[in-house]
């Protein structure tokens, strides 16, 4: 029996997650940690809503309420989705609770204290009209790289490139539209080149990290890591914990991460055992899975690491990550504000969660962008469960229960059918674990009912009802 943490990237507590959002994480996360279950395995599933961060805080200002109270209601309205989608997780958390806090701020004092920390004088934009700093999203402009004029100031969304805030050209405060200037601020910075050679020794190394991971990964690492800097002058974080780091927070992305961690430690300690969480984390032999889309393998299978590194604790790198592609709707991309996509808390009111569970698992991306559609969700319900698999199971359940008083009767000698099929069964077993194990979900629908279709098929040609009459 082996031990498993399972985790999905925690939704942004900004809005409602969409139909991309819960295959490319939690649905898929919740699938894994079913299986490790029925085959015996330890397992302990966390995740949480990321509260932290520019897009909450530019909202809530524009909005005239607390972040904390918006982000609140955000959570509280996924809690009650994944329960309608029959998300079985240990530990649903948020990023603004005490324990992920005061983790946060321990973690990154310690990686000061170890050398790996420093500071340095950086030039950001500030709005004199709002008396506010402006990292991330609290600007827009003019992206340097295509053109695009709504660009974020950590992202152009429609080119993809990773930006700062003083590239953008013709920039203006998110809240008020007015033009910044540039003032000179301190913050910290991780040394991420410092962890360079052991990153490229545990990924090289590692036996659980897929082929695409492993590539994807050194690639970033070939061409060089920079340092990063953790710190943000926004209001709504989790205060930095540094001498002279007044009015700073730690940036979103990295202490979001820690969240696996934090997520642990709170369930055990909800359970009175504050302690065993080290024996899952800091155990080399503890295995973690995550569910994350392809655009967040670097900071899994990079950033995580280095920052666990960083503490010289024995923390556990037998890291799988089970990336998905992008999810479309109709082939166009989701957005709440062009009313492109289905979100989570309609689908429910749309159709069970059973048949959102078994058609996003269909159609679940796994080797390239792949589109949601209303004729492949008709396609997938109405031939596949419905005329295929429940056609079989109502027709065998129908047969044992006329012809055997519901009792099903001992083998009899197989026929030349029967053996084929039997040996399908055996064979689709091993084939769905091995596709289990590599979190290829998608394939196992196909497996199983390419076995489901096939005995349907010997129904029909050997007719049992038939062979129950003449006896």
């Amino acid at each position: 029996m082996a031990r498993w943490i399972v985790t999905a990237a925690w939704p942004y507590a900004h809005g409602v997650p969409h139909l991309g959002n819960l295959i490319g994480s939690l649905l898929s996360a919740d699938i894994f940690a079913r299986y490790l279950r029925l085959r015996g395995h330890d397992v302990i599933f966390v995740s949480g809503s990321d509260e932290h961060g520019t897009p909450i805080e530019v909202t809530a200002l524009k909005e005239g309420v607390p972040p904390e109270q918006l982000s609140g209601k955000v959570h509280e309205e996924i809690v009650r989705i994944l329960k309608g989608f029959n998300i079985a997780i240990d530990n649903y958390t948020r990023t603004h609770n005490p324990v992920h806090i005061k983790f946060v701020q321990e973690f990154f004092m310690k990686i000061y204290r170890n050398g790996y920390i420093y500071r340095q004088v950086d030039e950001v934009l500030y709005c004199e009209r709002d008396k506010i700093y402006l990292p991330d999203r609290f600007v827009v402009g003019t992206c340097p790289f295509c053109g695009y004029d709504s660009a974020k100031g950590d992202q152009c969304e429609s080119c993809g490139a990773l930006l700062t805030p003083t590239q953008l050209k013709e920039p203006r405060c998110a809240v008020c539209g007015g033009k910044p200037v540039v003032r000179e601020s301190t913050h910290f910075y991780f040394d991420l080149p410092a962890f360079t050679d052991r990153l490229i020794d545990f990924i090289s190394k590692s036996t659980t990290l897929s082929e695409n991971a492993k590539n994807f990964s050194l690639n970033m690492l070939k061409q060089g890591l920079k340092p990063r800097a953790i710190t943000r002058n926004n209001k709504w974080g989790i205060p930095a914990p540094f001498p002279g780091a007044e009015g700073l927070t730690i940036y979103v992305w990295f202490e979001a991460v820690l969240g696996y961690v934090s997520a642990v430690i709170e369930y055990f300690k909800r359970r009175g055992e504050e302690e065993r969480w080290k024996e899952w984390w800091l155990n080399q032999d503890t295995n973690v899975a995550f569910f994350i889309g392809k655009d967040n393998i670097p900071f899994h299978t990079v950033i995580l690491p280095a920052l666990l590194m960083a503490t010289g604790d024995p923390y556990t790198l037998r890291f799988h990550v089970g990336a998905t592609e992008f999810l479309m709707y109709e082939g166009q991309k989701f957005s709440k504000s062009k009313g492109i996509g289905i979100w989570c808390d309609e689908a429910l009111e749309l159709l069970p969660a059973d048949y959102w569970r078994y058609v996003l698992t269909y159609i679940r991306p796994e080797v390239k962008d792949t589109s949601f559609t209303w004729k492949t969700l008709e396609y997938a319900i109405n031939e596949e469960l419905n005329n295929d698999f429940g056609n079989l199971v109502l027709r065998v359940l129908s047969f044992v229960r006329k012809h055997f008083g519901g009792v099903i009767p001992e083998a009899g000698q197989p026929s030349e059918g029967e053996r084929r099929l039997l040996e399908m069964i055996e064979e689709t077993r091993r084939k769905v674990e091995e596709l289990y194990e590599a979190m290829r979900f998608q394939r196992v629908v196909s497996e199983v009912m390419r076995l489901v279709r096939e005995a349907n098929a010997l129904m029909n040609r050997e007719e049992p009802w038939r062979t129950v009459k003449m006896a």
